[in-house]
């Protein structure tokens, strides 16, 4: 089954965050659906979309967002048609498990699937890079008596044996009690249970037994009996299953009744009202399997981040626009020292002084030019300086005869003629009016970098009214490098590489990831779009662009989330999927290496703290919480509130936020 490979990367659709490794697991559950629908096909064997395969099928033509598995069903003569054949038929790394075939089955639920964690390279090409153990759950639909009596009694004898299994699965079925109530059963189902045996294994196959007591007998409504048993209003008529019809989903077809609406309503009521919430297992189902897949791989590779101290922390070194800016207010406090020595008439230092100085200047626009080139503002300004200094150094000079012919007069001005003590002030003081000139000229010829790192062509949209905005202002020079990223392997390793440069390209100017001297050029500012480095089961950007290695070349590592969601309460249970999923993109490395992350509001700036809390602890989360600003979202568009000006306006403010002493 062939799968555009956009498909498996990170998705936000109906306000809620897919992860990548979710999409591997449905493309994954849809190839072990085409073997069964292979075999149902060949055989005429009837199944249907089912649960939250059903709904998605049928409102979306796709999976539903917040679902992670693949649900069929069968009629029980369907069913039991498909058990006679299917291990004979099915692909052999697929297995067939059902409480009617395997004697210690702890689940009503027959599945088709690939039981065990597999890294044979067939598999996982197969598979679609998906490591973990995946199936497609099977729903076994029964008839209900045709006498409501019956039905009756038969829910009760269902209530009485699911009590027992609750007491076994609670460990109490050592108690007198216990044996008395299973003495009690035996009489009254007129059957004998071995008390050596799995007693669990043994309820589960006496209730399926009691789910298929009144099939063939022309019950008119049907039901799926396991959920009848918490819900009596979930059975349907068989009428809805006597035509089949084949709708879209995903990049596949598959069969839903004619009569979904019914089957639809009957477990769901109002099936178009969207609700994120519920399920009927941990989602996402892999989450168990995940130290399985650690203990295998072991210290080759790991999808889960280990948070340190040490990530917090960021070692900040003066790239050339500070060493640049600081050079300048050297020269200016040692300017002013060669005018407060002339004041108090020390000659002799002010001559020292400016022939120091001008070596400097020479010096320092010598590195100019090296940098930037011939021609710069800044340079020039050096040049004018240069010569009022060297002009005020020869005034000096000659006019050091007079003050030792009033030596002994007192104050420094005395036995000067008043006019020529003035014009000797006016020209020491000419070389810090070049200086004020320079430092405007600095920040003209070195404007603070920011340096923007999407990888993938969409990602655009999140930073490009900001990068617009920054083009804007004279103090800033904003440059697009896009970078390489690659599919990650079902075994951690990277595989294919792909580049999108070139769609940036038609826009705007871009630079070469390959060329470009980061430990030289050292950005003011580095804005990444993805945080999770090594951490991601489906995607990574170059290793040399992680985080932690992005930040050892800038100052200032932000990070820009590339989507945004609906906003996520972490105590609304409808949010606990969402909540949960925020496992995926806020526990990750560039988190908490950024020193600003731009979340879409201040309510996800609180999901994101409170996620922090459970994943670190209240100190972390104190630290991170300077971290993260809720400022807003470029994907907002104008909107007042959080929207692109917002960002520009956080973003600017921590731009110009002094840094170690640099402005």
């Amino acid at each position: 089954m062939e799968f555009p490979r956009d498909f498996f990367y990170d998705e936000v659709r109906n306000g809620f965050y897919i992860p990548g490794i979710i999409k591997r697991a449905w493309a994954a559950e849809l190839e072990v659906l085409a073997a069964i629908d292979k075999i149902c096909k060949k055989h005429k064997i009837r199944y249907y979309a089912d649960f939250g395969t059903l709904l998605g099928a049928v409102r979306e033509n796709n999976f539903i967002a917040w679902d992670d598995d693949v649900d069929i069903m069968m009629l029980r003569e369907d069913f039991e048609r498909f058990m006679k054949i299917v291990d004979r038929a099915l692909p052999k790394e697929l297995k067939f498990n059902a409480v009617e075939t395997d004697k210690g089955a702890s689940n009503f639920v027959a599945a088709v699937g690939i039981t065990d964690m597999s890294f044979k390279e067939h598999n996982l090409r197969k598979y679609h890079e998906f490591p973990y153990a995946c199936s497609v759950d099977i729903f076994v639909v029964d008839e209900l008596a045709k006498d409501s009596d019956d039905e009756a009694y038969r829910m009760e004898v269902l209530s009485m044996l699911g009590t027992m299994l609750g007491a076994v699965n609670k460990n109490k079925d050592k108690t007198k009690v216990f044996h008395k109530e299973l003495k009690a059963i035996e009489d009254l189902l007129q059957i004998k249970i071995d008390r050596e045996g799995s007693l669990e294994g043994q309820f589960y196959g006496l209730m399926n037994q009691v789910f298929k007591e009144y099939n063939g007998e022309g019950g008119e409504m049907l039901a799926c009996m396991p959920f009848r048993m918490l819900s009596a209003e979930a059975c349907f008529p068989r009428s809805a299953f006597e035509e089949t019809i084949w709708v879209p989903f995903c990049n596949t077809k598959v069969p839903v009744p004619k009569g979904y609406d019914i089957v639809l309503k009957a477990k769901y009521g109002d099936y178009h009202r969207v609700v994120k919430a519920g399920g009927g297992h941990g989602y996402p189902f892999f989450k168990k399997h995940i130290n399985q897949l650690k203990s295998v791989l072991k210290d080759k590779w790991s999808c889960e981040y280990n948070f340190s101290e040490e990530d917090l922390k960021h070692h900040k070194e003066d790239n050339f626009r500070d060493m640049v800016l600081k050079t300048w207010k050297y020269l200016e406090q040692k300017n002013k020292k060669i005018f407060e020595s002339f004041m108090t008439g020390d000659f002799a230092v002010c001559l020292q002084l400016m022939g120091q100085m001008q070596e400097e200047a020479i010096a320092f626009g010598n590195a100019i030019e090296a940098k930037i080139g011939e021609g710069s503002e800044s340079v020039s300004c050096l040049e004018k300086y240069c010569e009022a200094l060297f002009h005020s150094y020869r005034a000096l000079e000659q006019a050091i005869p007079l003050q030792e012919e009033a030596k002994e007069k007192k104050g420094p001005a005395e036995g000067f003629p008043a006019t020529l003590w003035k014009d000797l002030q006016n020209i020491v003081k000419k070389p810090s009016s070049f200086l004020k000139k320079l430092k405007l000229a600095l920040e003209k010829d070195f404007k603070r970098v920011v340096l923007f790192l999407p990888s993938r062509f969409e990602q655009l949209q999140s930073f490009q009214a900001l990068y617009d905005s920054l083009c804007q202002m004279e103090d800033v020079e904003c440059k697009i490098m896009p970078i390489p990223y690659f599919d990650r392997l079902g075994t951690g390793e990277l595989g294919e590489m792909h580049y999108e440069g070139e769609k940036f390209q038609k826009l705007y100017p871009i630079l070469d990831y390959k060329s470009f001297d980061f430990a030289a050029e050292r950005p003011d500012c580095i804005v990444i779009h993805s945080p999770y480095d090594e951490k991601n089961q489906v995607f990574s950007v170059d290793p040399f662009f992680y985080s932690k290695n992005m930040k050892k070349f800038t100052n200032k590592l932000v990070y820009i989330p590339s989507f945004v969601t609906d906003e996520i309460d972490p105590k609304n249970e409808e949010d606990g999927k969402a909540f949960g999923n925020m496992d995926f993109y806020v526990t990750v490395p560039g988190v908490f290496h950024a020193d600003l992350t731009i979340v879409q509001s201040e309510e996800m700036r609180k999901a994101y703290l409170a996620k922090i809390s459970i994943f670190t602890d209240s100190s972390v989360r104190k630290q991170m919480s300077k971290k993260i600003s809720g400022a807003g979202s470029c994907l907002f568009g104008d909107k007042e509130d959080g929207g692109s000006k917002s960002v520009v306006s956080a973003f600017r403010r921590f731009l110009m936020k002094k840094e170690d002493g640099n402005s």
